[in-house]
């Protein structure tokens, strides 16, 4: 809980800002590797959701499948 208070602490300032100016529409981006991490060679997906010009949800991990090309990925 110490920790989790010291990070609110030290983030206290930081924020995304809605203009109110925009439309209401949802974007959302997907991508990811093939094979990324040498050692495993799992691949990353990442994605990221913007409504009104700012992001609402955003996540990066790694799949849990490994797959042997790009044709099974």
């Amino acid at each position: 809980m110490k920790h989790t208070l010291i990070y609110v602490k030290g983030t206290i300032d930081y924020g995304t800002t809605y203009r109110g100016r925009g439309t209401l529409n949802s974007i959302g981006y997907v991508d990811s590797d093939y094979a990324g991490c040498k050692d495993t060679r799992r691949s990353t997906e990442g994605n990221v959701f913007i409504v009104v010009d700012g992001p609402v949800s955003w996540e990066s991990k790694y799949q849990e499948t490994i797959t042997l090309s790009t044709s099974e990925s």
